[in-house]
């Protein structure tokens, strides 16, 4: 679609009351990581399935089961962008108990249509959940593991850490909710299609939370996913950076796409977007390729996305950064200097 006809599109329908996407959706929906989702499980593997439920519609659009920790904004139910009616478990979907380990070490294990009630952690390769809720978090180690979560409602509850992460890792149609941060990646990641929102925070903890982090990190997709960081800060400080933080601290930011995303207003954190340059970091003044286009910033109460602003610390100059064709709410263009 072309800029000048989305953003009349997005100005016609804002006027109603409702927000527009400005672009296609993206079709890729395999990330070269993530295994083949359609493998057997490996015998011993604690995989499961049941021959009685159906398997997880290929298609957005499949109604999640479960309980969610917030609504998704206007935007997304008006728009189709992802949220509670187009993530997590597809309807009619009966999920079984899960008997097998929390810790996966067989590579190519599949679980598959059940209620997973541990953190799990992964030590393997081409690992799949699919159709499932887990109630915790899901970590993986190890350069040469991987993982693809799809169709899936992931709660990583009073977590003081992400609630899934950190490398290698694939996220499709899936519910991300609770822990400090949704994902966090620093290598080779594609979350698409998918709901970020719901992060815990205590009384009396001054934890600081994002929807999406990397403090460091390369060969990182966000495509078309609803991120909010959508609780409110309490009286010791704590409360949300950002829907999406990318920081120097521990390794320079390179090679990121992010596209076709809302990022949910609220002035209840400091910016929408963290874009990763910043002198006062480590690795901050190292940052290239970090790509930002067909995005829509809501506006919220403020008019601003963040309390202070909707993006910040983003450098147009470094090698490879692109800003196009990213709008607020209302169709008007959005600078990273707005």
């Amino acid at each position: 679609m072309a800029l000048g006809a989305a953003l009349a599109l997005l100005a016609a329908v804002a006027a109603a009351g409702t927000v527009a996407a400005v672009a296609d959706r993206d079709t890729d929906r395999v990330a070269t990581t993530g295994g083949d989702p359609g493998a057997p499980a490996a015998n011993g593997s604690g995989a499961a399935t049941s021959s009685a439920a159906p398997r997880a519609s290929e298609r957005l659009g499949a109604r999640p089961t479960g309980p969610s920790t917030a609504t998704p904004s206007a935007a997304a139910r008006a728009t189709g962008f992802p949220g509670a009616g187009n993530t997590g478990v597809p309807d009619g979907v009966r999920l079984g108990g899960y008997s097998g380990p929390c810790t996966i070490t067989r590579a190519n294990t599949v679980i598959d249509r059940r209620h997973v009630r541990c953190s799990l952690v992964v030590k393997a390769a081409n690992v799949v959940i699919r159709s499932s809720r887990v109630d915790g978090t899901i970590r993986l180690e190890g350069e040469s593991h991987s993982l693809r979560v799809e169709d899936s409602e992931v709660d990583g509850g009073q977590a003081y850490e992400h609630t899934v992460g950190f490398e290698n890792l694939t996220v499709l149609r899936s519910e991300i909710r609770g822990g400090q941060t949704s994902v966090n990646c620093y290598r080779n990641c594609l979350v698409q299609d998918s709901w970020l929102h719901g992060q815990y925070l205590p009384d009396g903890e001054d934890w600081h939370l994002n929807a999406f982090l990397s403090n460091g990190g390369s060969d990182i997709r966000l495509v078309h996913n609803t991120l909010a960081c959508d609780r409110r800060g309490n009286a010791s400080g704590g409360g949300c950076t950002a829907d999406v933080s990318i920081f120097g601290d521990f390794g320079p930011n390179t090679n990121y796409t992010i596209r076709d995303n809302l990022f949910v207003a609220s002035d209840q954190m400091s910016y929408c977007l963290y874009g990763g340059f910043d002198e006062k970091k480590q690795y901050g003044t190292q940052v290239s390729g970090i790509v930002v286009t067909g995005n829509v910033f809501e506006r919220g109460g403020n008019g601003r996305c963040g309390s202070y602003g909707p993006v910040t610390s983003y450098a147009r100059s470094a090698p490879g950064n692109e800003w196009r064709d990213n709008v607020w709410s209302d169709g008007k263009p959005l600078a990273p200097s707005s």
